[in-house]
């Protein structure tokens, strides 16, 4: 066994999350351990950069490459985001372009500027991280030399979050609040190998420059710990749209998502992956069979749930069912990277980006909640009587439980969404039938279970085309 002991001496974290961009306003929580390893990095230089010190150093390389750590940590009790005022570079002409003198050095004829920074805070619950290798048995050497870099650690994330780290060979029994998992939800930055090389020459370069995000892996709770249900679709990988000119609406989601559909079987491997096309094998144009399994689901991001919603689209997502082969999930993600441009007819061409940046996303439409309301309306796969009434009210308690869900305890449609900036729903398009086909109805829906349920949440004929997307309505948000 091997790891480390991270002690918060001030009881709080003062660290910004690389995924927010330049916004700033969200705290790294836990820490990512390629933030341990960049300030251990740091402190082997500082120490004078010895070679038994770089070879345990490339030995921690080697234990990420196994597996990164496991994690136990505390909760964040608060968040606070204070804007700063701090110096930026020293000018030698202390006039601005706008003519203005700047502030001075005292003594000297040196501009200095203050620009504001949004350093974002958090309290803990407890102030103790522990990241650890079961397995790992490092040398006595190398033991030794990670203890003595671990103590040169001074602080993790901003200069003010001071921290006393330890390294461990013993810990007493206890059990990792996050693991390593493919299908995990919470993505934390971890080095590799050749990683200890990259930081040395981002620091020698000249100029000098900021070294580049290292790879990223998927944690989530242990298997064991994991109660919360879900549908069949588990897993969220994010795009940007860019580069179209102004933003889409909402309801523009069904033709985004259609081209996009489009895009992807097109640059699928021959013969497409049911996983991916959705019809079952021996399907043809002329004899289609659906499958009877979940499939690659293709949803609209939209900013809507919130008092300054702009009803537009913020991106797109593609949610990949939980029971996939390693085969399966390998050919979706293959034909997800090769799609980067969409043209959509009068709305122009849009670049499709896969983001990091994007942990508010990934919280919105997955965290677990017990209610939950459509911000795209669902679609029924017969014609209720009545589109208000308790026909349609089973219908859609069975098609939860197609989605995999439970059967939820109340349910109410509306031809108006329950979330805040959600177009209604006479507003999209219906849902393309099949030749000489009725068009299918479609409605709001708002979702109570017994029990917490955890995103995202898709339901309806339309699910893996963009309709019936819900996200969670919090206390008193209706």
């Amino acid at each position: 066994m091997f790891g480390f002991r991270i002690t918060y001496l001030r009881g709080s974290v003062t660290a910004s999350d690389v995924r927010c961009g330049n916004e700033k306003d969200e705290v790294e929580w836990p820490p990512h351990p390629d933030r341990l390893f960049c300030a251990l990095v740091q402190a082997w230089g500082d120490l004078g950069e010895n070679e038994l010190g770089e070879g345990a150093l490339r030995y921690l390389e080697e234990l990420h490459d196994i597996s990164p750590p496991l994690i136990r940590c505390a909760e964040l009790l608060s968040v606070t985001v204070v804007p700063r005022h701090v110096p930026v570079n020293d000018k030698w002409d202390p006039i601005s372009k706008k003519g203005k003198c700047e502030s001075l050095i005292q003594g000297t004829l040196v501009g200095r500027n203050r620009q504001p920074r949004r350093i974002p805070t958090g309290s803990l619950t407890n102030d103790v991280v522990l990241m650890w290798w079961p397995d790992a048995t490092p040398t006595r050497e190398q033991l030794q030399e990670l203890e003595r870099l671990a103590t040169a650690v001074a602080s993790l994330g901003h200069p003010s979050s001071l921290v006393s780290v330890e390294a461990l060979n013993e810990l007493s029994p206890t059990n990792p609040k996050l693991v390593p998992l493919e299908d995990g939800s919470i993505t934390l930055r971890v080095p590799h190998s050749g990683r200890l090389q990259h930081l040395r020459e981002a620091y020698s370069s000249d100029p000098r420059r900021r070294p580049t995000n290292s790879i990223w892996a998927t944690y989530g709770p242990p298997p064991e710990q994991r109660e919360i249900r879900r549908g069949h679709h588990k897993e969220l990988f994010m795009f940007r749209l860019t580069g179209g000119g102004a933003p889409l609406p909402v309801e523009a989601a069904s033709s985004v998502i259609g081209v996009w559909r489009k895009a992807l079987l097109s640059a699928a491997d021959q013969p497409i992956s049911e996983a991916i096309s959705g019809h079952a094998e021996g399907s043809t144009p002329e004899a289609p069979k659906p499958s009877r399994r979940a499939h690659l689901a293709l949803i609209p991001i939209a900013d809507v749930g919130h008092e300054y919603a702009r009803s537009h689209l913020l991106g797109v997502a593609a949610a990949l069912p939980s029971d996939l082969t390693r085969e399966e999930r390998r050919a979706c993600l293959h034909v997800l990277g090769r799609v980067e441009a969409l043209t959509i007819a009068h709305l122009g061409e849009w670049r499709i980006e896969r983001s990091d940046a994007t942990k508010k996303w990934q919280d919105t439409w997955s965290r677990s909640a017990k209610v939950w309301a459509s911000v795209t309306p669902v679609v029924f796969g017969r014609y209720p009587g009545d589109l208000w009434g308790e026909e349609a009210a089973a219908l859609v308690r069975e098609s939860c439980m197609i989605a995999g869900l439970p059967a939820p305890v109340e349910v109410s449609t509306a031809p108006v969404s329950w979330v805040v900036g959600a177009p209604p729903a006479r507003r999209f398009p219906p849902l393309p039938s099949g030749p000489g086909k009725p068009k299918r109805p479609h409605a709001h829906v708002r979702l109570v279970f017994a029990e917490q349920v955890a995103g995202p949440v898709l339901v309806g004929a339309g699910r893996h085309q963009g309709y019936g997307i819900f996200r969670q309505l919090d206390a008193g948000a209706e």
